[in-house]
């Protein structure tokens, strides 16, 4: 499969997020809560990003084709078929391009986790999607079997898909958020609906929460890329 998109996120993070956190330290407060927001919304969205290219620029194979083919039903006229292949230079971008607005209107359109949880699938990796303690949540490290934090104050949720899920969800509280730190209502229904995870209303942004994040996409990273035999 293409992964250029997870070489585009690893030199993101190496060059844009990376030398952000080692100057984070040096600003004042107020400064630093508002460049730590920055950031991290800034690492979400492109892990987002990362995720839809992958998808789309794979959609010729066989494992996201299967899913996508279920959507291609619609019937056509010979005669639109015959003037398509007269119209068009090379049918071959003409698929792809069919393929990739099948991809954004039937997967694209979901929930981020449930995009993430298509993607892994796709590689083989479901193992990675269950329900099973897999993400060490005081770091972000995806492990193949976490032990869940004992500590009453912790609420984090530690399913590689959740902890996606919750990632981004903060995102949305940073950027859609009345205070920046609010979790929005409907990232709390969807948490608890999909992943039986009582999230609390508020959260804390802080140095620590963009470390992990880049922990738990560079895992991510190196699944995809493992899987791929790259």
């Amino acid at each position: 499969m293409n992964i250029e998109p997870i070489k585009e996120l690893r030199r993101y993070i190496e060059k844009q997020i990376n030398p952000s956190l080692g100057d984070i330290a040096g600003l004042n407060e107020t400064s630093r809560k508002h460049v730590q927001k920055l950031v991290y919304t800034n690492l979400v969205d492109r892990f987002d990003v990362m995720v839809d290219h992958m998808i789309l620029e794979n959609c010729r194979a066989e494992s996201i084709f299967s899913s996508l083919s279920n959507h291609l039903n619609e019937s056509i006229s010979e005669a639109y078929l015959i003037n398509l292949l007269m119209d068009s230079d090379n049918i071959q971008d003409v698929i792809d391009e069919r393929l990739k607005d099948v991809a954004r209107t039937n997967i694209l359109r979901k929930r981020h986790s449930q995009k993430l949880e298509f993607l892994l699938k796709s590689f083989d990796l479901a193992e990675y999607t269950k329900a099973k303690p897999q993400v060490q949540v005081g770091n972000g490290k995806i492990v193949l079997s976490a032990k869940p934090s004992t500590a009453k104050h912790v609420k984090v949720p530690n399913t590689v898909c959740s902890y996606a899920d919750w990632l981004y969800a903060r995102r949305n509280g940073v950027v859609h958020g009345s205070s920046g730190s609010k979790f929005l209502s409907n990232d709390i229904n969807m948490l608890k609906r999909l992943y039986k995870f009582e999230c609390p209303k508020t959260f804390k942004m802080q140095i620590g929460a963009v470390k992990n994040a880049v922990t738990f996409y560079l895992c991510i990273a190196g699944l995809l890329e493992d899987a791929n035999g790259s």
